[in-house]
């Protein structure tokens, strides 16, 4: 979890059963944090740079540290844009992130990092950005929330290979995640609900899913929203009723979702982006 402490950025791994341990990060102005494939994490800073930390979260405590990653990019940056969270593609090799003003909704680009080929890539979006991370929908795709000329939000498709706008799925959503194979999306909605069904339902139907875990009374989620790889567990980054941040998690029992842990915050933090550990 990246958050926010005291108005520093702050790395924790959250365990269910043992609470937050604080990691450290490669810089002040690092803006995501996603674990890959092989078990290691790469953190993204704000104006493109990269580090990798090849033992994960278990290297990290035991103080190995963390690694420049050497990037040739392609395509520039936007004017004075940063990068804003990541997602990790399926096949865990490659990370993809919205770049843009920190104050602003456009211009826009679409990042796509392979660390271990040390390339990456930004291509403009011809829209606004909200500035969530974008979602993979398999290795080849991913979709952006995005806000149109006349101000309605939509899921913008695009294909990686092609770096096109295949598609452009009008619904109201604030963020959109899946699953880390791809196959479950969740949709965080007006009043902070949460929608949870199949990746191919929600592209074939045109809309966000019918059905999802239900907040405890009194949450209002300010951060991140999380699906693990297999989309059966559901992590996000709440304030309650007394105001304190908090981790809730969820867990899918056939149709239904039921509550899990609920992990407080670092005192002072607040808002914050989540990635369940392969």
């Amino acid at each position: 979890m990246l958050t926010m402490v005291d108005d520093a950025p702050a790395l924790r791994l959250v365990r269910p059963s043992a609470g937050m341990a604080a990691l450290p990060l490669p810089d002040p102005s690092t803006m995501a944090v996603t674990p890959m494939g092989d078990g290691s994490l790469v953190a993204l800073l704000a104006d493109g740079r990269a580090f990798a930390a090849p033992r994960g979260p278990a290297g990290l405590l035991a103080g190995t540290g963390w690694r420049p990653v050497d990037l040739r990019w392609s395509g520039p940056l936007p004017a004075e844009a940063i990068i804003f969270g990541a997602a990790t593609s399926p096949d865990g090799k490659r990370l993809a992130a919205v770049a843009r003003p920190p104050s602003a909704e456009s211009p826009s680009a679409l990042v796509v990092v392979e660390p271990l080929e040390g390339r990456a890539e930004a291509v403009a979006l011809p829209d606004e950005s909200l500035g969530a991370p974008p979602a993979w929908l398999d290795d080849g795709r991913v979709a952006i929330v995005q806000r149109g000329r006349d101000g309605e939000t939509f899921v913008a498709v695009i294909a990686v290979a092609t770096e096109r706008v295949v598609d452009r799925i009008p619904f109201r959503a604030l963020a959109f995640g899946t699953s880390g194979d791809g196959k479950v999306a969740v949709v965080l909605g007006d009043e902070s609900r949460l929608f949870v069904g199949a990746t191919a339902d929600v592209l074939a139907r045109r809309r966000a899913p019918d059905g999802g875990p239900d907040l405890a009374p009194g949450d209002v989620v300010r951060g991140s929203v999380a699906l693990d790889s297999d989309g059966r567990r559901l992590a996000a980054v709440v304030e309650d009723a007394a105001g304190i941040s908090r981790v809730a998690t969820f867990v899918r029992a056939g149709d239904a979702w039921e509550p899990g842990a609920r992990i407080a915050a670092p005192p002072g933090s607040y808002g914050g982006r989540l990635a369940w550990l392969p």
